[in-house]
C-alpha cells in the first residue's frame, strides 16, 4: 500500500527522529518533536486513506452501455463503430481525491476515438463517465472484463489497486451488406416481396423478357433469340426474369483447424463473414438458404428458409460459431502458467493478495519420497542392516585394517576416521542428498514458480467450487493444471499460440474425423433436395488430401443429381498464392550463404502449395469448383453461380 515515495519519507523522518532523540540532551528538543509529529501525521494519513478506500470500495456502482447508431443494442454488428459508455458513481461516503480509472479493452479490439482511461476525483455528487469507440471487424464474441481502479492520496505516499469485475460478453453479428446494411437503422421495408415480384430484376427462368445480350459459349440453344440474331447477323441470347427461388446450403467448418489464430482473425471468422454475405445477398433475391455447421464431433443443421427471422437466426449462428476458441489442452505447463498468472494479476488482484492467498514457508520443501529417486534410500538402509550384523561388523573392521595398517597408537585416529566413514558414510551421504534435494524448493526461481502455481490453484478452486485438494493437485499434477489453466484462458479469450506441429513434423490440427461427418451431411442434404441446388463448402481441407475420398464420393453424387458444388478454402494471410503454371518456378536467392530459416520457410511454402494443387485437382475432377477465400470476391462468384442455376431451367 505504501509507494516508494512513502517509504523514503517514512525512512527519513524515522532517521531524523532517531538522531534527534540521541542528541536531545545536547541540543534543543525541537527536532525530535517535529519528527515525531510528522510520524504521527503520516500514520494518521495512512489510517484515513485505508478507511476511505475501504468505505468507497463497497459503494461504487458501474454501468456499461454499448451504443451503435446512438442506440443501445444487446448485440453488435461487425463493420460498424461501437461506442462504449461507462458511468461510475459513488453512492455515498468519503470523496476519493485522486483516482485513475481504466476499462480493460477486449482482446483484439482497438480504440478508434475517445479514451478508456481517466484520472479524476470521485465523489458522491459527481459521476465519472468513460467513453470511447471501437470498431469490431469480424463476427464473434467481444468480452469486457471490468474496470481497474488505482487510488492514491494527493501526496503520493499511499496507493491501492483494485479491479471491479464486470464480465459482459456481446455477440458480434456479421456485417450487414447492401440494402439491409444501408437502411436497417432508418427505414423498415418488406425484405420478402410477394412471389413473382422482384425488387431487383435479375435473369432467370421466368416468362418475362429481361434483356438481350451476345451469345456466350455454354448458353442453352433454347435461349437464342433467332429474330434478333438474324437482324444483327450474330447470335443473340435472351435473358428472362427470375421467378424460381434457388436453395443454397452452406457447410461451415468449425473444427479446431479453422479456430486457430488471434481473436477476430481466424479462418473461421473469415469463412463466417463470407457465409453471412452470401446469406444476406441470397435472401434479398428470395432464395432459400440453409446452414450446416460441422466439426470433428458432429454437425448441426438449419433447414433452408427465407424469412427475416431465419436470416437473423443464421447470422447469430455465424457469430456464435466464429467466437468459438480452439480447444487445446496439451500445452506446456510453464507457458500456460505464465499467461494465466499475468491475466490473473490484472483481473483478480484481490484473489492473489498474499495476505489471503500465499504458500506456507514450510511447503517449499521438496520431499524426496515423492520423487522417482526414492529408491536411493534403500541402499544406505541395506548397508546399515549389513553393518549391524556380526559378519558385517567384522568385514568393516578388516577392511579398515587393510586400508590404514596401524602399527602404533599414533595410527589410532586414522583408524577411527576410516572406520566411522565406512560404517556411517552411506547414511550421511544420503542425509546430505536428502537435504540438498529438499532445499531446492527455497531457491528464488523455483520458489516463485511454486508460489504462482499455488496461487493459481487456489484461484481455480475458488472459481470452480472445488475442494482444497485440487490446490495441491494443481501443484503436483501438470496435466490437471494444464486443463484448468487452458479453460481459464479460453474463458477470458487469452489463449497462447498453440504448437502446430508434432515432434515428428506432422500437423497437429488435421482433424480427419470431420471428413465423414461432412460427407454424411452433404448426402443427407442431397436426399432432401427438390430442384437444382447450390452447395457451398467453407472448410479447411488442404491438410486432408489423403482422407478426402468420402467427400469426393458425395460431390460426385451431387453432380449426378445436377446440383452445383462450390468449395471455398481459407488461405493463410502470410502465405504467398500458388504460382501461375506458366510462370517460372520460384527459387531461393542465389547467395554465398543462405539462412537456414529461409530454406525451411521456402520448403514449407512449397509443400503447402503442392498439397493445395493436389486437393484442387481432386475436387475439380469430382465436379466441384474450388476458390481460395482471398482470391477475388467469393460472394460475387457465389451469386453468379446462383444466377446460373436459376437460369438453367432444369427441374427434377
Amino acid at each position: 500500500m505504501l509507494t516508494s515515495r512513502g517509504y523514503w519519507f517514512l525512512f527519513c523522518i524515522a532517521e531524523v527522529a532517531l538522531v534527534g532523540v540521541l542528541l536531545a540532551a545536547r541540543y534543543a528538543p525541537t527536532v525530535p518533536i517535529l519528527a515525531f509529529t510528522l510520524v504521527l501525521w503520516f500514520i494518521g494519513e495512512w489510517i484515513w486513506f485505508w478507511i476511505r478506500t475501504n468505505a468507497a470500495h463497497s459503494r461504487i456502482s458501474i454501468e456499461r452501455h454499448i451504443l451503435q447508431n446512438d442506440r443501445e443494442l444487446p448485440t453488435l454488428w461487425a463493420g460498424m463503430d461501437c461506442t462504449v459508455r461507462i458511468t461510475i458513481r459513488l453512492k455515498r461516503g468519503f470523496t476519493l481525491p485522486f483516482v485513475s480509472l481504466a476499462d480493460k479493452l477486449p482482446v483484439g479490439q482497438h480504440i478508434q476515438a475517445g479514451h478508456r482511461r481517466n484520472i479524476t476525483r470521485l465523489s458522491a455528487s459527481e459521476p465519472v463517465v468513460l467513453e470511447y469507440t471501437i470498431h469490431p471487424k469480424a463476427p464473434g464474441v467481444v468480452r469486457f472484463e471490468g474496470i481497474e481502479f488505482r487510488m492514491a492520496d494527493l501526496c503520493g505516499f499511499f496507493y491501492r489497486r483494485s479491479f471491479f469485475r464486470l464480465p459482459t460478453e456481446y455477440l458480434v453479428l456479421p456485417p450487414l451488406t447492401d440494402d439491409d446494411g444501408t437502411q436497417r437503422a432508418n427505414k423498415r421495408f418488406n425484405t420478402l416481396p410477394p412471389p413473382g415480384v422482384h425488387r431487383i430484376r435479375r435473369a432467370g427462368s421466368g416468362t418475362e423478357l429481361l434483356h438481350l445480350r451476345d451469345y456466350l459459349a455454354g448458353d442453352p440453344p433454347k435461349t437464342i433469340a433467332w429474330k434478333a440474331s438474324a437482324r444483327k447477323d450474330k447470335l443473340i441470347t435472351k435473358e428472362l426474369e427470375s421467378d424460381v427461388p434457388v436453395r443454397c446450403v452452406l457447410f461451415l467448418d468449425a473444427s479446431n483447424s479453422t479456430r486457430l489464430g488471434t481473436v477476430g482473425n481466424t479462418p473461421l471468422a473469415k469463412l463466417a463473414g463470407i457465409g453471412a454475405g452470401v446469406l444476406q445477398a441470397a435472401a434479398s433475391d428470395r432464395d432459400l438458404v440453409g446452414l450446416t455447421v460441422f466439426d470433428e464431433t458432429g454437425a448441426k443443421v438449419q433447414k433452408p428458409a427465407r424469412t427475416r427471422r431465419h436470416t437473423m437466426q443464421l447470422l447469430r449462428i455465424f457469430a456464435e460459431t466464429a467466437g468459438r476458441p480452439a480447444e487445446t489442452t496439451d500445452g506446456d505447463a510453464a507457458t500456460l502458467q505464465r499467461y494465466a498468472y499475468s491475466l490473473a494479476q490484472d483481473i483478480y488482484p484481490d484473489m492473489l493478495d498474499k495476505r489471503l492467498n500465499s504458500r506456507p514457508f514450510g511447503l517449499f520443501w521438496i520431499p524426496l519420497l515423492d520423487s522417482r529417486l526414492k529408491w536411493l534410500l534403500i541402499l544406505p538402509l541395506l548397508w546399515q542392516l549389513f553393518t549391524w550384523k556380526a559378519e558385517g561388523f567384522n568385514t568393516v573392521v578388516q577392511t579398515t585394517l587393510d586400508i590404514t595398517r596401524p602399527r602404533s597408537m599414533n595410527d589410532l585416529p586414522a583408524f577411527l576416521i576410516v572406520f566411522l566413514f565406512l560404517m556411517l558414510a552411506p547414511t550421511v551421504l544420503t542425509g546430505i542428498y536428502w537435504f540438498l534435494f529438499g532445499i531446492r524448493g527455497f531457491l528464488p526461481t523455483r520458489r516463485q514458480l511454486l508460489s504462482e502455481r499455488k496461487q493459481l490453484g487456489a484461484l481455480f478452486a475458488s472459481r470452480d467450487g472445488d475442494t482444497p485438494a485440487s490446490i495441491e493437485r494443481c501443484i503436483s499434477d501438470d496435466e490437471f493444471f494444464v486443463a484448468k489453466a487452458s479453460r481459464f484462458l479460453v474463458e477470458h479469450h487469452h489463449q497462447p499460440p498453440p504448437k502446430l506441429f508434432e515432434p515428428n513434423g506432422d500437423y497437429r490440427f488435421r482433424c480427419p474425423e470431420k471428413i465423414p461427418i461432412l460427407a454424411t451431411s452433404l448426402l443427407r442434404t442431397i436426399g432432401m433436395a427438390r430442384d437444382n441446388e447450390l452447395y457451398i463448402i467453407l472448410a479447411d481441407l488442404v491438410e486432408l488430401n489423403d482422407d478426402i475420398e468420402p467427400l469426393l464420393k458425395s460431390i460426385r453424387v451431387a453432380r449426378g443429381k445436377h446440383h452445383q458444388v462450390l468449395v471455398l478454402l481459407p488461405w493463410p494471410e502470410d502465405l504467398p498464392p500458388p504460382r501461375d503454371p506458366r510462370a517460372p518456378v520460384n527459387e531461393l536467392p542465389k547467395k554465398n550463404r543462405t539462412a537456414l530459416g529461409s530454406v525451411i520457410q521456402f520448403t514449407l511454402i512449397g509443400e503447402y502449395h503442392r498439397k493445395f494443387e493436389a486437393l484442387r485437382l481432386k475436387l475439380v475432377r469430382a465436379g466441384a469448383h474450388v476458390v481460395r477465400v482471398n482470391q477475388g470476391e467469393p460472394v460475387r462468384l457465389i451469386l453468379a453461380r446462383l444466377d446460373r442455376i436459376r437460369g438453367a431451367g432444369i427441374r427434377r
